[in-house]
């Protein structure tokens, strides 16, 4: 086995374990950092596999727009909630139904 396919080995293992962190990360900045890093994985899987210009483009949008993007919309959406109260939310626990009231 050639040098070459055990890095594309590498990159493939490491594009998936950045793809399911995007998946599973509830830290939504960290998310997005996990898709910018699977961009910029896809940009060399890309240039390893002979095609530049496809390299250019998802390095320019997968790895720097697109996260770009993300991280503006998510500071802009970002509030503070004090009390669930105050946004009409009901209850989340119930009375107890054995306790008679």
């Amino acid at each position: 086995m050639s040098l070459f396919w055990l890095l594309d080995y590498v990159c493939l293992a490491l594009l998936l374990a950045c793809a399911f962190l995007v998946v599973v990360l509830r830290n939504l900045s960290g998310a997005v950092m996990a898709l910018s890093a699977t961009g910029g994985l896809l940009t060399f899987v890309f240039v390893l596999l002979g095609a530049p210009d496809d390299a250019h483009a998802e390095a320019v949008v997968g790895a720097v727009a697109l996260p770009t993007l993300y991280l503006v919309a998510l500071g802009k959406i970002r509030t503070d909630v004090e009390d669930a109260g105050d946004i009409g939310e009901v209850d989340a626990h119930p009375a107890d139904p054995g306790s008679g009231s």
